[in-house]
């Protein structure tokens, strides 16, 4: 465990979600008078010691096996369904912001979408689908009836002319159609891949609404696996335990591009835009200087490999060079409606 600790020789799979910990720096004196010194000493040695991914995972699966406790973000619904707790909030309404303050945030789209239309860009709204809803009976919401983000946000948005592809209330029709495969994995919180892939028709229309014409692209060839790939198994990943995702059989498209012109399209927005660029839409669909701002703190480039922290110049330097701006706000996103965006620009 010591020389694992220090030299790594065994490569381990990191745990899945997000530890927060004070990082040691060491050095300055009043850092160790004040003992933070020592208590960001001994996390890092807690957080980095050797095999420590593989016995928590041990000590995960024990839990679940034996005393049916797991991670607290993990809801076990139906028939081998997992949801995310965190999303629960948004369909009971729990963090509804308000009549009022709904209205301010679209003022500030207003002025947001004036000064593009000024500048002779568009603006797109893609609202990703919440698997709560689609599969609504396969959960308990436990919470009475009450108005959500999304309800207030679709009308009103609606009712001012912006375009709007909502996939919540599409994936909802297109479950009840039964698709060929799952628009949303058991094991995953966002949309399967699968699903990801038909809403990009749905997002190819509304750009055309826009006057914006992308290109036109067709599925080449589709594998279907029982082993869940990338976001398909997220929330089986946040478990961390040894057990190996349950097998269910899901979808993987391959699409194919027509030659042509490519606008160059800046994206802000959630987690659930990642499917666009496993699938190769973002490359295929824009141009490769197209950029996706990630929950406008990060700007991913042409992969998702390397990310770069933005700054406010280089937010109005890619939006002026861009023909369009597409929004990418999942339902639990709302309560951040624009990621700060809009600030940019006010006067």
């Amino acid at each position: 465990m010591l020389i694992q600790s220090a030299f790594h020789p065994i490569k381990e799979i990191p745990l899945a979600g997000a530890e927060f910990s004070k990082e040691f720096k060491g050095g300055a004196i009043e850092n160790w008078i004040d003992r933070d010194a020592q208590m960001a000493l001994e996390n890092q040695v807690k957080s980095s010691f050797g095999f420590r991914s593989a016995l928590v995972r041990f000590m995960n699966q024990l839990r679940l096996t034996f005393l049916e406790e797991h991670n607290p973000y993990v809801v076990f619904g139906k028939d081998g369904y997992y949801f995310e707790e965190g999303y629960r909030s948004s369909v009971c309404g729990l963090d509804y912001l308000g009549e009022e303050a709904i209205n301010a945030k679209i003022d500030s789209l207003d002025d947001f979408r004036n000064r593009l239309l000024l500048d002779g860009k568009k603006l797109i709204i893609l609202i990703p689908p919440n698997k709560w809803r689609t599969y609504q009976k396969k959960v308990d919401w436990e919470c009475k009836p009450k108005m959500t983000n999304y309800e207030s946000f679709i009308e009103k948005l609606s009712h001012r002319g912006y375009s709007i592809c909502d996939e919540i209330d599409l994936f909802q029709y297109e479950h009840s159609q039964r698709p060929p495969h799952p628009l949303h994995s058991k094991q995953g919180t966002h949309w399967s891949i699968f699903g990801a892939a038909m809403s990009a028709d749905h997002l190819w229309m509304t750009f055309a609404q826009e006057g914006v014409s992308l290109p036109k692209f067709s599925i080449e060839s589709e594998e279907v696996d029982s082993v869940p790939r990338n976001t398909d198994k997220d929330l089986h990943d946040l478990l961390n335990i040894m057990a190996p995702p349950k097998s269910e059989n899901l979808a993987y498209p391959t699409f194919s591009f027509s030659e042509g012109y490519k606008p160059r399209v800046t994206v802000i927005g959630d987690s659930y835009y990642q499917s666009y660029y496993y699938l190769g839409l973002h490359q295929g669909l824009f141009s490769m200087d197209s950029k996706y701002f990630y929950y406008n703190k990060s700007m991913y480039t042409d992969s998702l490999d390397q990310k770069e922290v933005l700054s406010d110049a280089i937010r109005k330097e890619e939006i002026a060079a861009s023909d369009a701006v597409l929004l990418v706000i999942s339902e639990p996103s709302l309560k951040w409606f624009g990621y700060g965006i809009f600030e940019l620009y006010s006067d």
